[in-house]
């Protein structure tokens, strides 16, 4: 469900703001809106902070090289260490770097003194270094020299000496480095050197990464805080705050205004407010809050917590897009492996979906794309699917049943939205009635269109369910497609929106390819499943000796990795997409709320 919310006004004097949001953070329950833009010193100091604490954070954890033995420190000392080795490692880093484009520069010089040109400078002999295109020389004035150094880059370089000034029209000087380049290596070694020096004093403050995320946590805190004291407004003497809570807390709420002495307003929402969304799904669709989280996205406070939904079809799809039982048996160790170290709701979730994985890899006969033949001759016999007996028959009974997941999943929202409309008295009940005819209307036309009414046969196929012969299925669609029609909107209504009339015709082809496109399911898996079985072919195809099978592991587990994350990506990209797009659409879910995050301490968080 979606938890209720009410909109806090609270008052307080201006004197006692600290105070007052103090005792709100204690609270933990208020999400504070912003009366006016958050700013001031004081909220750029606390931003401040919290960007040096992660920044260097995130240099401990990247360079520290693991676990450390904590140094018993202040978080304060910590961080002034770590950014006095980050100033060094930055300042040695650059004169490396311009050592480096030195050399470069001047490599065709090859090894030399600068003083030995400077000896010669006092005995009134010039020494200069000129590049020139490649074919050109020099046109040398009586008394002067010229040894050709090298070439790069199509272009010459030239070392002119003589007494008195020395020039070259038409070519340019190189100037001559200010140290000998051995020097100049030397020096690098020593920079090298400095920075392995460096380096044990990031692996030295590996141990502190915890002080610094209690810092780090502290700070965020404090930015929140003076965040939410920059939001607030002044009228006179008095600080105005606004905000949602959930409407369950509303009784400690008054309570802690009577106690503070608070001025205190809840009000419900009104139409046009940003209502934050707090969901509280059943407990055993709580992990797909994991999927939620991961890609941002919660329904709007005025739709529905469609939690349960997803869970249950995001869970079958992943087995059904993954569809091999050793890969949902990979997952479900790795899971168990790293269970400590994940989210709750991210590990239950791959527990599921790892479990469903099996299940269905076993039902179908896929294990590690191991030929069907193979498994075949070793009486691993699948269920309904039944690849092994008659595969042509399994991809078709595959495919329908895709086309009945999708038209099942797409009934449920529109029933879904018939019980709330009906709750409401509201006409338009029937046109989602409408909408749940032609939905399978269009299920029995993908049936007889892609696969010949392999799942009518399952009927024993009737004439009352073949479309497009003016049966009573079609009757059903046209009764559909007329409640659809008439109640899609009030009749004040159709002068405004009298285009939704004018796109009927796309939207019923549209829920045709909603129910079509979760055939998709199918293909995916059945994509996965090829690719491990070319490989397996490819590599022990033939007689495979020691060396052969030794060296086909090796290739069978980096095939089977990828083929691992291409399914993986197959899950996000597809498995996501039919809960948030095709669904949703036909649920009515914009998935364009924002988070109810309320104004707390990072423990209470």
């Amino acid at each position: 469900m979606i938890v209720p919310m009410q909109k806090l006004t609270l008052l307080c004097v201006e004197g006692e703001s600290a105070r007052t949001l103090e005792a709100l953070r204690e609270l933990g329950v208020v999400h504070a809106t912003a009366l006016s833009t958050p700013s001031g010193a004081g909220l750029e100091k606390a931003k401040a902070r919290v960007a040096r604490l992660k920044r260097l954070l995130e240099a401990v954890e990247k360079r520290g090289g693991g676990k450390g033995e904590a140094s018993g420190r202040k978080a304060a000392d910590i961080a002034d260490a770590l950014e006095k080795l980050e100033a060094e490692g930055a300042a040695l880093e650059a004169e490396g770097a311009a050592l480096e484009d030195e050399l470069a520069r001047v490599a065709m010089l090859g090894d030399f003194d600068p003083a030995g040109v400077a000896e010669l400078r006092e005995k009134g002999i010039s020494l200069k270094v000129f590049k020139a295109p490649l074919k050109a020389t020099p046109d040398l004035p009586e008394g002067t020299c010229a040894e050709f150094l090298g070439s790069a880059k199509k272009e010459g370089f030239w070392a002119l000496a003589g007494r008195g000034e020395i020039s070259w029209e038409g070519a340019e000087e190189v100037g001559l480095p200010a140290e000998a380049p051995a020097a100049m290596r030397k020096r690098l070694a020593e920079l090298s050197a400095k920075r392995e020096e460096l380096e044990r004093g990031w692996a030295a403050s590996a141990g502190d990464a915890g002080e610094l995320k209690k810092a780090l946590a502290a700070a965020e805190g404090e930015a929140q805080f003076e965040e939410v004291r920059a939001g607030m407004a002044t009228e006179g003497p008095v600080s105005v705050l606004q905000g949602w809570i959930p409407a369950e807390c509303a009784g400690k709420v008054r309570d802690a205004a009577a106690v503070h002495g608070w001025g205190l307003e809840l009000d419900e929402p009104a139409a046009g407010d940003d209502v934050p969304v707090l969901l509280k799904p059943p407990k055993w669709a709580k992990p797909i809050q994991a999927v939620f989280s991961g890609i941002n996205i919660l329904p709007a406070y005025n739709e529905a917590d469609v939690s349960t939904v997803f869970m249950l079809f995001f869970s079958l799809f992943f087995a059904m897009i993954i569809g091999d039982a050793g890969y949902g048996a990979i997952f479900l160790a790795l899971t168990l492996l790293f269970r400590k170290k994940m989210p709750a709701d991210a590990r239950n979730l791959l527990l599921v979906t790892s479990g469903a994985t099996v299940v269905w890899g076993l039902v179908t006969g896929t294990v590690f794309g191991i030929s069907h033949d193979v498994l075949k001759a070793a009486h691993f016999d699948c269920m309904w699917i039944n690849y092994l007996t008659d595969e042509a028959r399994g991809a078709q009974n595959l495919m329908g049943m895709c086309f009945l997941i999708g038209a099942v999943q797409l009934t449920i929202g529109h029933v879904w939205n018939i019980c709330d409309l009906v709750k409401r008295k509201s006409l338009k009940a029937l046109e989602q009635l409408g909408w749940t005819m032609t939905t399978w209307y269009m299920f029995f036309m993908a049936d007889n269109m892609v696969i010949g009414g392999n799942m009518a046969a399952y009927l024993g196929s009737p004439a009352c369910l073949k479309p497009m012969t003016g049966s009573p299925l079609d009757w059903m669609c046209v009764a559909g497609i007329v409640l659809i029609a008439l109640f899609m909107m009030k009749p004040s209504e159709i002068k405004d929106q009298w285009f939704n009339l004018a796109l009927l015709p796309l939207n019923i082809i549209n829920n045709f390819t909603d129910v079509v496109s979760y055939v998709r399911l199918y293909a995916v898996g059945a994509a996965g499943f090829a690719v491990a079985e070319a490989f397996n072919t490819m590599i022990f195809g033939g007689k495979v000796t020691l060396v052969g099978g030794i060296v086909g592991a090796v290739l069978v587990f980096l095939a089977h990795t990828l083929n691992i994350l291409l399914c993986v990506m197959g899950v996000l990209v597809h498995g996501i997409r039919l809960n948030t797009l095709e669904f949703s659409n036909h649920k009515g879910i914009s998935w364009s709320g924002s988070a109810y995050r309320p104004f707390a301490k990072a423990k209470t968080i």
